[in-house]
């Protein structure tokens, strides 16, 4: 396993080899001889009582408006909406952090002069229309439409051929490498491919929703595989009333003695890379599972309906900018922008207007806007997204994230996950304590050489600033490890508690660091066979599959 970005990828039905199976694939394409693989992706997910899967999924892209195309082969019923920049936002606040919250004075020196608080890293970064006329041949366009910067096809196709031939005459590309991956689609599915609008380029790039029959979410690995990059991170969050487990995927709880905790746990994607390797390149590490509370259902503001009603009625920018300003519109909000981009000129030499709110524009006052088309767009790519999601998040109260990484040569077994009962908690906020135990040669307390106690109990040691054990990986290979393996355990979680242990690093750890608590990170006991120590915690959309039996 390698290290970089994550790929997108979509979502179809089984193929006919896989009876009962809902399977993914699909991608990004430039031209006809390469995929382009996204910088990152990021993807929520939640089961609905009515056996229908709610996908929403972040798209990271840069390049040329017209080289970008999207296709996911779907389950038939599959619809499609706008999501919201600011749910991926919200859910940053779920990444692991990995900090040295608190300090022990352990040996008997002086403080450092104008050392009250001394700082340390505070966290590791974030590592978020109708039918239309068939396109000819064995190409049925079901619906074509503009949903929001996109030309959104729905199509079904009876070849690969035939569905490359009308890709690539309305502008999608799809590179030949592909045509083996799409090939058991054919027939079981329906394709949505997604292009820019004309007048739309790689900025309004807007999260995407997509609805479709099924049961429990999997990750489409095999056919990313076409442009995977090694090491590609995989982030997953997933709704529901419990923790989320791999089904057919191992767990891992990581080694906290190799998480690097004099630099803010920064190494965390090189950890689980390290402890996925361990685990043949096939498992997840939990960042997080819990409520996720009220504050993600008021994460997403709608637009007031009495602001909207005022834009509707304006019909000049300066109608638009006293209704905007007065009432509050908050002009720096991403979805928000993306949609006044439209009307919003930026200023020029020629044309430079300058508002005490708004800020200089290139629009005149006195130009005339269609306020009635910009409120409804308002309604539709930004409230409804948002409301949509406040009600989603109040169905589903229980939030898990997994994280993993891969890489091309382990991408042959597509993970899917399935719930697991009286499992407990994960909390992100990793928080170890710092030990002063030793002096400088002048007196003062060594702010340089000192003890780590991580939160499971284990003592690491941070020497010139340096903490030797923390892993390290460069081009996907461990290039610094020490004695520390990346998974403390190696296990496989069952659906009805509890885990059957693979592997277990935990007295080989405990015999290298003093040890001194039996709690774990995550509220565990620090039990061999058990699921506890530190169950600590873009990428590809999320496929479904039938509900299948895990042991226990």
């Amino acid at each position: 396993m390698k290290k970089s970005t994550a790929l997108t990828i979509a979502l179809s039905l089984a193929p006919s080899s896989a009876p009962g199976l809902a399977f993914a694939c699909g991608g990004l394409f430039c031209n006809n001889s390469s995929p382009i693989v996204q910088s990152g992706e990021q993807i929520l997910f939640a089961q609905e009582d009515d056996s229908t899967i709610q996908m929403h999924v972040l798209i990271n892209y840069a390049g040329p408006p017209q080289d970008f195309g999207w296709i996911l082969p779907t389950p038939r019923g599959v619809t499609t909406t706008l999501s919201t920049q600011g749910l991926f936002s919200a859910l940053t606040q779920f990444q692991p952090a990995f900090y040295i919250g608190q300090t022990e004075k352990i040996a008997d020196c002086m403080e450092q002069p104008g050392c009250i608080d001394c700082e340390f890293p505070s966290a590791a970064d974030g590592s978020d229309a109708g039918g239309q006329d068939a396109g000819g041949g064995g190409v049925d366009v079901i619906s074509r439409e503009i949903v929001g910067p996109y030309d959104r096809v729905i199509l079904s196709a009876e070849s690969v051929m035939e569905l490359r031939l009308w890709l690539d005459e309305n502008g999608y590309q799809i590179p030949e490498s592909t045509d083996e991956k799409l090939l058991p689609y054919i027939g079981n599915s329906v394709f949505v491919a997604i292009k820019l609008t004309g007048s739309a380029d790689a900025n309004d790039i807007v999260p995407l929703a997509l609805t479709f029959p099924g049961d429990l979410p999997s990750i489409p690995i095999v056919p990313t595989s076409v442009a995977a990059t090694p090491d590609m991170g995989i982030v997953v969050y997933v709704l529901g009333s419990s923790r989320a487990i791999p089904a057919n995927y191992l767990h891992v709880q990581i080694n906290e003695a190799a998480i690097d905790w004099a630099r803010g746990g920064g190494n965390y994607f090189d950890v689980v890379a390290q402890a996925a390797d361990e685990a043949n390149g096939k498992a997840f590490a939990t960042d997080f599972a819990g409520p996720h509370g009220a504050v993600l259902q008021g994460a997403f503001g709608a637009v007031p309906e009495a602001l909207l009603d005022r834009i509707s009625g304006a019909m000049t920018m300066q109608a638009f900018t006293d209704a905007a300003c007065e009432q509050g519109l908050n002009l720096v909000d991403t979805d928000i922008r993306r949609v006044l981009t439209d009307i919003l000129l930026p200023p020029t030499e020629a044309a430079s207007y300058c508002d005490s709110c708004i800020g200089c524009l290139g629009n005149a006052p006195d130009e005339p806007i269609n306020g009635a088309e910009l409120a409804a767009r308002l309604r539709m790519e930004v409230n409804e997204p948002r409301v949509g999601l406040t009600a989603l998040f109040g169905r589903h109260p229980y939030l898990t994230r997994l994280f993993s990484t891969m890489s091309p040569e382990d991408m042959n077994e597509d993970p899917a996950f399935t719930f697991g009962l009286q499992l407990p908690d994960v909390q992100n906020q990793r928080i170890a304590t710092q030990l002063l135990d030793r002096c400088d040669a002048e007196g003062y307390y060594d702010y340089a050489n000192y003890g780590v106690r991580t939160p499971s109990g284990v003592e690491v040691r941070v020497e010139g600033g340096e903490q030797a054990d923390a892993i390290a990986r460069e081009g996907g290979r461990t290039v610094r490890q020490g004695d520390e393996p990346g998974a403390a355990v190696i296990e496989q979680l069952l659906t009805s508690g509890g885990s059957e242990v693979k592997t277990d690093n935990l007295p080989a750890i405990l015999a290298r660091h003093r040890s001194t608590s039996t709690e774990s990170g995550c509220g565990c006991r620090v039990t061999r066979g058990g699921a506890g120590w530190s169950a600590l915690g873009l990428a590809a959309l999320l496929l479904l599959r039938r509900r299948r039996v895990v042991r226990g």
